[in-house]
This record gives structure tokens, sequence and C-alpha cells, in this order.
């Protein structure tokens, strides 16, 4: 029978997750996104009384979704027992798809990476990939022995899936329409949700990442495309046209005299940096090729990657002149520029930034594909959660 609270063409198997109640949920969730928790701070995210906490936890420990520590507070003596999710309880199994490659974590329930398997892709259909995924379930595996069969899947990839089944379009696959989980359950037996890869990111950064410090944040991709994702009080704020990459087309100034401003996404992607460097008068080189001329001390490599760190700088400021965040989060396979030119990052903030505003706190995640994929398990794991995978 299927779950009333899962999403219309999801089928919901029978698993320990699918007889909690609403309220059961939320504890897991808090847990998840906060980490070990005493009951005092469960009561007060949850909103439940004294008695409701141990009614309703006990159950989960029974079942082995949760763990009870026992620790001594130093300054009473007294024994306090913090709850947490059981890390081994389950296993969960991340996808992230990109042009040529197939990046698998498998994690267990606190979204520790257990192992992680790249494989290129030899082409876009759908078989294609769900043969490439088999194997890749295959080596982790292998590579990790001990841990128990996947109990879910979760992909993500650039492109929009609202239903969390079937793939409404992916550009850069040529899909339309693609009912993706359905074909990957028939051949791998994996109860599978699919999303966008910049939502399951942002999640994943919500629940592990800065999320856990702070409830609102943004977060700023640049690489292959322009991505933004936003967080207000610990949520992702996402809907269909926050999968559609509309950041890209904001104007960004370079900061001439006289200005001249072009759209994000034709001037802070790899094929904005490669293009500029042929206009330079080099032979083309990868974006990744430029920037590690750059890190080298090469001067017109410099002087590019600057530039791009400067227009970085101005669209995360005129971002968060919008969103009001606490932090910037920017992450992509362009994100290291963040980093090696960080004084010209400021210097864009402070040109669309009042002086007397407050210091925009700046995070840069080093660029790995597992970590969209790790992210891709977020998304499964909110689901299982749910009772809805």
């Amino acid at each position: 029978m299927a779950d009333s609270n899962a999403p219309a063409g999801i089928e919901s198997h029978k698993t320990p997750w699918t007889a909690l109640s609403d309220t059961q949920r939320e504890i897991v969730l808090a847990l998840l996104r906060h980490g070990r928790l005493l009951r005092p701070d469960l009561m007060r995210l949850v909103g439940i009384s004294p008695g409701s906490v141990t009614r309703l936890t006990t159950p989960l420990v029974e079942a082995g979704l949760l763990t009870v520590h026992t620790q001594q507070v130093a300054d009473t003596g007294r024994p306090q027992s913090p709850l947490e999710v059981r890390a081994d309880a389950e296993s969960v199994v991340g996808v992230g798809l990109s042009t040529n490659l197939l990046t698998a974590v498998l994690t267990d329930l606190r979204l520790g990476v257990l192992a992680t398997v790249r494989r290129p892709l030899p082409g876009h259909s759908p078989a294609e990939i769900i043969g490439e995924l088999a194997a890749a379930l295959a080596e982790l595996s292998a590579a990790a022995p001990d841990a128990p069969p996947p109990s879910c899947l979760g992909v993500s990839l650039g492109g929009t899936a609202r239903d969390g089944r079937t793939v409404d379009e992916a550009v850069f696959y040529g899909w339309h329409r693609v009912p993706l989980a359905e074909f990957i359950n028939a051949r791998l037996g994996v109860p599978t949700i699919i999303g966008n890869d910049l939502t399951a990111l942002t999640l994943r950064e919500a629940w592990f990442g800065v999320g856990r410090e702070h409830g609102r944040f943004s977060l700023l991709t640049v690489g292959a495309g322009v991505g933004h994702g936003l967080v207000v009080d610990g949520q992702v704020v996402t809907n269909a046209d926050a999968e559609m990459g509309l950041l890209g087309m904001v104007p960004v100034p370079d900061g001439a005299r006289p200005a001249s401003a072009a759209a994000a996404m034709d001037c802070l992607t790899n094929e904005a940096i490669e293009r500029t460097w042929v206009q330079r008068g080099h032979d083309w080189l990868a974006a990744a090729d430029v920037v590690e001329l750059a890190t080298a001390g090469d001067g017109d490599a410099v002087s590019l990657c600057a530039s791009y760190a400067r227009r970085l700088g101005r669209l995360l400021g005129m971002a968060a002149a919008f969103t009001l965040p606490e932090v910037v989060v920017v992450a992509g396979e362009r994100a290291a520029i963040a980093t090696l030119f960080e004084d010209e990052v400021q210097q864009g903030i402070a040109a669309v930034r009042r002086a007397s505003a407050s210091p925009l706190d700046v995070v840069v995640r080093e660029h790995d594909r597992a970590e969209w994929a790790t992210g891709a398990a977020t998304l499964a794991l909110r689901a299982r959660v749910l009772g809805e995978l």
C-alpha cells in the first residue's frame, strides 16, 4: 500500500520508517540536521513535552534507528543520555551525474561516506547510464563489504524532476520526460528518488555543512554553469523555477570605466574563461588549466582569473542584497578562484555593498564531484525518513 505522505507516483515499501508518526519523523530529521542532541534540545526543536520525548523515542531506539549515549557532565556529575541517529542501521547510495561522469557514494545514515566510485559515461542514453550505475553499485559493495545493502538511492543531475521520479528535462543529456527512477528500480531493485543537483547540494549543506550553525544562507555555484540555492530557517527554498539557473541570467558588471555587464552565464563559467583566454591571443585551454597557470603565476592567467574573481564578488554581493544571508557558500568547479583571489572577490563585493553593512561571510568549498553525489544521498535519506522510499 502506498504511503499517504508519499509524493504521487512514489511507491512506499515496508521499511522501519513506514509506521512512524509525523512527530517521530520530525525527531529523526532534527537529529540528522543537528547531530547528537539531549532530550531537552529535542523538546525545544520539535515542540514536545518531556513525557512525549521518551514515549516517541523509545520505539525508535528499540527499532535500531536511534542510539543512546551515556555521558557524565563534569559540573554536576549526573549522567546524561543524548540521542543520535544510528549510523550503521542502513546504508544509502547517492549518485551525481555530470556530462561525462557518474560519481557514486555509499554512505551511512549520518552521511558518513563508506566508499566512492567514479565511472566515465560511454553515452547519455538511460540504458547506458543505468548500466554504469549497476557497475558502480557492485564496486561500492566490494569496497565496503561490511555495510548493509543499500536501502535507497538518490540521483542528482542538472535538470528538473518535480515528482522525484521522472526527469522532466535534462538539456545536457537531451532528455525529456524520462522515467529514470522507474528504470533504475526495475533494473536494480533499489527504491530511487531523482532530484536537481543544486537542490541536493544545498540540502546537504543545510544538514551537514554551514546549516549546522546558520539557519539562513545562500549557496552559489560556478563552473559548468551558474546556480543559486537558498536556505531560510533551515529549509531549502525551492520550486521549479529554482532549478532553472535563473541567477545565470543576471547581468554582472566588470568594473571597467565605462562599465560593461554580461550575464553571469556569459562571464562566470568554464566556457567564459576558455573563450576569454583565446580572445587574449592564446591557444585554447580548458578552464582548469588556465586556473592552474594562474596559480603558477602566469601573468595573463592571473589577470583573467582576477577579473573573474571580481565579477564573482559582485554577483555574491548582489545575491546577498536580496537574500540577506548569514553566510554565503561558493561551490562548483571554479570555486577555487575565490580562494586564490580572495582579495579580488572582496573588491567585487565592496563595489556593490555599503561599507557600513555587515561583512559578508564567504565559505569556499573545494570542488569534488563526490560532494554532489553525497547531496543526492541526502535527498534519498530525507525521502527515506519521511517514508517515501
